[in-house]
């Protein structure tokens, strides 16, 4: 078995905790919508999908959102709602990454937005203060590239700027169709578990190894 030569990470239930339930319990709070019902309607019209594909503002998301789910609530007030499924990254996380940087190139993928973003970039895990993403050799977040997954094409992106063949690159994601698009490029693809994330990629990778 060919050892991988790049590894690409999905983020959220991957190397960061989240909850969506958290967001959408926050928002109902300002909102005639309970919790279900806004799951179901941002799951349903993928609500979410156009400012996390970077064709909407900050501002203009937020309108559409206070719009679609009659939400009453002030921008600071939306944002803390809209970053509540956000948790804490696992212990352990930056220096596990730090050991697999001299052995692959690391490539970060991940669907988020801008809000998002400013809050997950800015948490500090490393010995000197260093947020996690310093650790990759390329961070990509789709709502930068115009794209989101499972959308072929940002697979495609990624590897030509990268300069890796399909079957030089291992993904990991909890995604089912982000993963069956990735395999659908001949990209080596696992579903990840968010219950084991850690164990479950690294004896992944120990299969290469040996």
């Amino acid at each position: 078995m060919a050892a991988p030569k790049a590894i690409i990470f999905d983020l959220g239930n991957v190397l960061l905790p989240i909850d969506l339930s958290l967001t959408y319990e926050a928002f109902s709070a300002y909102s005639s919508f309970s919790s279900s019902e806004i799951a179901s309607a941002i799951a349903d019209h993928q609500l979410w999908v156009p400012y996390e594909s970077g064709k909407q503002s900050d501002q203009e998301f937020r309108n559409f959102l206070r719009e679609s789910l009659q939400l009453r609530i002030s921008d600071e007030e939306f944002d803390e709602a809209f970053a509540a499924l956000l948790l804490d990254f696992h212990a352990g996380v930056y220096e596990w990454i730090a050991s697999l940087r001299s052995q692959f190139h690391l490539i970060l993928l991940s669907n988020t937005s801008a809000i998002h973003a400013a809050r997950f970039t800015k948490i500090s895990l490393g010995p000197e203060g260093q947020n996690l993403f310093s650790l990759f050799h390329h961070v990509y977040y789709s709502f930068e590239m115009g794209v989101v997954k499972p959308d072929v094409t940002i697979y495609q992106q990624v590897l030509t700027e990268q300069g890796f063949s399909a079957e030089e690159v291992l993904f990991f994601d909890d995604n089912v169709a982000n993963i069956k698009a990735a395999k659908s490029m001949g990209i080596v693809s696992f579903l990840i578990d968010p219950s084991r994330t850690y164990s479950q990629i690294q004896e992944i990778l120990d299969t290469y190894v040996s």
